[in-house]
């Protein structure tokens, strides 16, 4: 499962996300840009870790990776190899 493909569709069935390329999309702050609120945080948080058979600690979710789309990709990508 591409993990870069499967959160920029997740961004996508939410409105999607500002940019044209994927480099754009990936560089975006998505609670900076208001692509999901608080309450979003909670169903993809849930989303992924179902979707990967992963959980994140609160050391990943305060992380200053989590908090762009690629950084997500990067904790996701950790998570799962350390599974």
């Amino acid at each position: 499962m591409n993990v870069t493909q499967t959160v920029l569709e997740f961004f996508d069935s939410r409105g999607g996300l500002p940019g044209s390329t994927e480099q754009e999309k990936l560089a975006c702050a998505y609670l900076d840009a208001k692509v999901i609120d608080s309450m979003g945080i909670i169903d993809m948080i849930s989303h992924f870790e179902d979707t990967f058979g992963i959980r994140f600690e609160a050391d990943d979710m305060q992380s200053e990776e989590f908090q762009t789309v690629g950084g997500l990709v990067q904790v996701i990508e950790k998570l799962r190899a350390a599974a």
